[in-house]
């Protein structure tokens, strides 16, 4: 169970506390990779296709969410050229981004709640979307540079045109 030493709800209250620091992103992080290695959908991504070292990319993935949700600038990597490599060495599929999404937006609910906690699942639907468009697109031919708008939910997804 995560140390709640930093936070200021009470868990015995079963109130559940905000983000409020990089303590609290790091277990977050920790908490959320925790179940992606486990997942036998995008687990075998992380494992096998990309060989993720765990200490180093846990570092990388903490300083990415303090800089989303708490300093800006703390990520300084192109998060969208690993996911291009990745895919193209084995390729990604929107399933794959909504169980990235479903797992990390359920890890936040079970952890957090507050108005930090709705900024990281805001801000990973906006990721997920961005990095399902810029990699896998709609399967069709498509300039490098040219996104494709793409809706991701939980339920899945579906091609959304300029006009809808």
């Amino acid at each position: 169970m995560a140390s709640y030493a930093s936070c200021t709800a009470c868990p015995e209250s079963g109130e559940l506390p905000d983000i409020h620091d990089r303590q609290d992103v790091e277990r977050l992080v920790h908490a959320f990779y925790g179940r992606v290695f486990e997942d036998p959908l995008i687990g075998p991504f992380f494992a096998e296709v990309a060989r993720v070292d765990t200490a180093v990319h846990l570092l990388v993935m903490a300083d990415f969410w303090q800089s989303h949700l708490l300093a800006p600038g703390t990520y300084r990597r192109n998060a969208l050229h690993a996911h291009r490599e990745l895919h193209s060495r084995r390729p990604l599929r929107a399933e794959h981004f909504e169980r990235w999404l479903h797992l990390w937006t359920s890890t936040i609910h079970e952890r957090h709640a507050g108005p930090v906690a709705d900024k990281a699942v805001r801000k990973a639907q906006v990721i997920a979307r961005a990095l399902l468009n810029n990699t896998v697109g709609n399967g069709q031919e498509r300039p490098e540079r040219q996104p494709v708008a793409i809706e991701i939910g939980l339920k899945g997804s579906r091609e959304v045109t300029p006009s809808s």
